[in-house]
């Protein structure tokens, strides 16, 4: 085992990623980069979207762009949203990322007022935002994490530079065990659920989204200081279905050149975006295992999630 790791941990892990603080953080989100979001200059009116991974980032953006331009859908053609937002951490050229251009740089070059996503935990984050007083506004939106694990595993194999686990199984365990890139689904939810009452901080989860997107709609609206009429939410919201956005070459990360993602046969970024996928992975012994931890790491939070 590559001594960058304190456990051990699979094959494909050690190949693509590396260890900071406990966590395994891959390649492509390189350690001068992660030490450089400490510092990262908050602008007052910036805009976070900050989620764990496969958990409505992309679906989020794209309400926050549709919003800030008053739903008007024609600012975003021509142009993509993985370009408009930038992803803080992650280099520009995946498959060599100790020579590429970093996002976080165009992200400093943006004019005001910004939209930036990422997903890592607090202690990683910019320490304006990370701290008991955003000095920013962040936009967080949670996914049940079974779902969000199967999606992961898909997602590990749609980017080449991501550790391509040989099975669920395999990833399920290390998912358990905390070890999966990016860090602990706890760790990362948690944090921002405590702050869910500070005014810079809307904490959604993506199952309410799900189920009522109109609302969503309202209350990013409300949270970015825009009051639109019903049309303009029902509007907003028929744009950002998960088959609008799977449709449209400016929101769809399928349609991005980016050098690292690897292209197979039905496989697809946007691949199902429902509720209650894990059922079709989890085994009745990992269910039982995973709910053992859940209850354990959630207990007193007083977040409750959907699983279906």
């Amino acid at each position: 085992m590559s001594a960058r790791f304190s456990s051990n941990v699979p094959a494909c892990v050690v190949e693509t990623c590396y260890e900071h603080e406990g966590v395994i953080v891959p390649n492509i989100m390189p350690l001068k980069v992660l030490k450089r979001m400490r510092s990262f200059t908050v602008r007052p009116d910036d805009l976070f979207v900050v989620t764990y991974p496969k958990s409505g980032t992309t679906w989020a953006v794209h309400l926050m762009l549709l919003i800030k331009h008053d739903g008007n859908r024609s600012e975003l053609e021509g142009k993509h949203i993985i370009k408009m937002v930038p992803f803080l951490e992650i280099v520009e050229d995946m498959l060599n990322p100790s020579t590429s251009a970093l996002r976080i740089d165009a992200a400093e070059a943006m004019a005001s007022p910004r939209i930036l996503k990422s997903h890592y935990i607090p202690p990683f984050l910019p320490m304006d935002i990370s701290t008991d007083d955003p000095k920013a506004k962040v936009l967080y939106v949670a996914r049940n994490p079974k779902d969000a694990a199967v999606s992961f595993y898909h997602f590990c194999h749609h980017i080449g530079p991501l550790p391509s686990y040989e099975s669920w199984d395999i990833f399920f365990e290390e998912y358990l065990a905390l070890r999966t890139p990016i860090g602990s689904w706890f760790e990362n939810v948690l944090p921002w659920w405590r702050k869910r009452n500070h005014p810079n901080v809307l904490f959604l989860k993506y199952e309410d989204m799900k189920r009522d997107l109109p609302g969503a709609v309202r209350q990013i609206a409300e949270f970015m200081g825009k009051s639109f009429s019903d049309d303009v939410i029902e509007k907003i919201s028929e744009a950002s279905t998960f088959q609008a956005m799977k449709k449209n070459p400016s929101s769809n990360p399928d349609t991005f050149d980016s050098p690292g993602r690897k292209v197979k046969s039905g496989n697809s970024f946007m691949r199902k975006g429902i509720i209650g996928d894990w059922k079709n992975y989890f085994t009745d012994d990992q269910n039982r295992r995973y709910d053992e931890l859940y209850e354990k790491e959630m207990a007193g939070s007083g977040l409750v999630m959907d699983f279906e």
